[in-house]
């Protein structure tokens, strides 16, 4: 299940670490609970912006790394750059551009993400007036 936010995230199972990812995805409909996931997603997508870019770039990379989140993507609009994390294979981060399709390490890279489509569909939001 995909999951938008607001979405909370209970990362740890207990009441330690409770997160509002911009999306998650959740392969354990046991882990999605009415008021929130309850221990670590299988995906979670974040949309980097000036007030959040310094803690989904560190601490929450750290976070998700010990909570064993499998896949962890950053969106930059600004850099037009999307930076993939494959946690469960302990891969190297690989840097993809809005005009790449982009695999999702989760699903064996059977389904891609085409930010290029995407990026027709908003890129007047980044326009300079």
């Amino acid at each position: 299940m995909v999951l938008p936010s607001p979405v909370s995230v209970q990362l740890d199972e207990d009441d330690r670490t409770m997160i509002q990812p911009d999306v998650v995805i959740c392969c354990d409909r046991e882990k999605i609970l009415q008021s929130h996931v309850y221990g670590a997603p299988d995906m979670v997508i974040e949309i980097l912006s000036p007030s959040t870019r310094k803690k989904d770039m560190g601490l929450k990379v750290k976070k998700y790394i010990t909570a064993r989140v499998r896949e962890y993507w950053m969106v930059d609009p600004d850099k037009k750059k999307v930076v993939v994390y494959d946690l469960e294979h302990n891969e190297l981060p690989a840097i993809y551009g809005f005009e790449d399709q982009v695999p999702v390490k989760i699903f064996a890279g059977k389904c891609q993400i085409d930010f290029s489509e995407i990026y027709s569909y908003i890129e007047f939001l980044f326009e300079k007036e």
